[in-house]
C-alpha cells in the first residue's frame, strides 16, 4: 500500500475539507504495533485550527480492534481527538465505529466527529452533470481513447501533473455525468471503462465537452514547415481535419497548436515580421494555445509535411462546438467521429 498516496486523502465534510499538516510527533510515543495501519498527521476542518485533531489515515483497511487499539494508545498520553480516515467505509465498520464513540471521516461522504458535533452520511443525490473543466476534459478523453483507462486517482495525479486532491475533484465531474466509470474500494479511487464502447462514450460525454482553446494568435506573415520543426508544434483545426476525411487541404492558412513557451519562441524568431491581423481580417497563419497539454498526437500529416496532427480525441473536441457554415466541414467531422469509434 502507498502509504503518501494515503497520507494527501481528501475529505470533504458538509463544504469544508479536512485539512493536513504535518506528521503526527505522537507516532514515536505510541506502540509501534498500534500504529502500523496508520499514517498520522495533524489536522484541522477547514478553517478551525483550534479544533485540530490527529488524522489517522488508513494505510490498509482497518479493524475495529486496531483502530480501538490506537486511538487508546493515543488518548493515554494526548488529549487531541483521533479521527480514523479512509477513502470508504462498508456499513459493518461504520456502525462499529458509532457504537465504540470512535471518530472517522471517509472520502465517499460518511462523517462521525463527535467532538464538533458533526455527523455526516452521504447525499442521496449525486451531483448535477456540468461542462468539464480541462482537465478533467483532458482524462476523459485520454480514457475514451483508451490511454489512461484503469488508472487510479494517485496515477491520474502523475500522468496529469496535479495534485491528488485536485484530481479528486476532477473525477467527481466525470463521475456526475457517467457514476459507472469510477470504481472505489476501501483503498483505491479508480476511473475505468466496464465496458462501453468509444460511440457510447462519446455519446455521453459530447454535451459536456469544450474547446480546449485558451487564445489564438493570428498572423498576417505566413511562416514555413522549415521555420517551425524546431517547436514541435501540431497541427489543429482545420489544418488537422484534411488527415482524418475527405476535406480538401487548404494550404493557405496554417493552423498549429502550440504552448505558450513555443510561441513566445516564434516571436522572438520572426521579428519584425510578426503581425497581428484584426479581427475582421483573414489570417495566413493560426496559432492556438491550449488550455491543457497534448498527451498524445497523430503522424497521420508527418510523411507529407514533417509535422504531426494533435490527437484525433483532441481534434474533435476542439471542433464539434465551433460554428462551421460549410456542410463539407461538418461531413468531415462526422467522418473524424467516424473513425474515432473504429479505433
Amino acid at each position: 500500500m502507498d502509504t503518501k498516496m494515503m497520507a494527501d486523502i481528501t475529505i470533504e465534510v458538509f463544504g469544508d475539507t479536512i485539512e493536513l499538516g504535518d506528521p503526527s510527533f505522537i507516532v514515536a510515543k505510541i506502540p509501534r504495533i498500534a500504529s502500523e495501519n496508520f499514517y498520522l498527521r495533524d489536522a484541522w476542518l477547514g478553517d478551525e485550527k483550534e479544533n485540530a485533531f490527529i488524522a489517522a489515515i488508513a494505510t490498509d483497511y482497518p479493524s475495529l480492534i486496531s483502530s480501538r487499539n490506537l486511538v487508546a494508545a493515543i488518548g493515554a498520553i494526548d488529549p487531541k481527538p483521533v479521527v480514523i480516515c479512509l477513502e470508504s467505509i462498508d456499513s459493518g465498520l461504520r456502525n462499529a465505529y458509532y457504537k465504540e464513540g470512535i471518530s472517522f471521516a471517509s472520502e465517499d461522504g460518511n462523517a462521525y466527529l463527535p467532538f464538533l458535533k458533526i455527523q455526516q452520511t452521504p447525499a442521496a443525490t449525486r451531483r448535477k452533470p456540468e461542462p468539464l473543466s480541462p482537465q478533467a476534459q483532458r482524462i476523459v478523453l485520454n480514457l475514451i481513447a483508451g490511454r489512461w483507462d484503469g488508472h487510479s486517482a494517485s496515477e491520474l495525479a502523475e500522468l496529469t501533473n496535479k495534485s491528488r486532491a485536485s484530481v479528486t475533484k476532477y473525477l467527481k465531474e466525470i463521475e456526475a455525468i457517467c457514476p459507472s466509470l469510477l470504481k472505489a474500494s476501501w483503498r483505491v479511487r479508480a476511473l475505468g471503462n466496464p465496458g462501453y464502447s468509444k460511440d457510447e462514450l462519446l455519446d455521453m460525454f459530447e454535451p459536456y465537452l469544450k474547446s480546449p482553446i485558451k487564445r489564438v494568435i493570428r498572423l498576417s506573415h505566413p511562416t514555413t514547415i522549415d521555420e517551425l520543426q524546431a517547436l514541435q508544434p501540431k497541427f489543429t483545426g482545420m489544418s488537422a481535419l484534411p488527415f482524418f476525411s475527405d476535406l480538401a487541404h487548404d494550404t493557405s492558412q496554417i493552423m498549429i497548436m502550440i504552448d505558450q513557451e513555443g510561441a513566445a519562441s516564434l516571436q522572438a524568431k520572426m521579428g519584425s515580421v510578426w503581425k497581428e491581423v484584426a479581427w475582421n481580417e483573414e489570417p495566413a497563419f493560426v496559432i492556438e494555445e491550449w488550455t491543457y497539454p497534448l498527451d498524445a498526437t497523430s503522424d497521420r500529416s508527418t510523411a507529407a509535411t514533417g509535422l504531426a496532427c494533435v490527437d484525433p480525441f483532441s481534434l474533435y473536441a476542439e471542433l464539434i462546438n465551433d460554428e462551421h457554415d460549410d456542410p463539407r466541414i461538418h461531413d468531415a467531422i462526422d467522418q473524424l467521429r467516424e473513425q474515432l469509434c473504429q479505433q
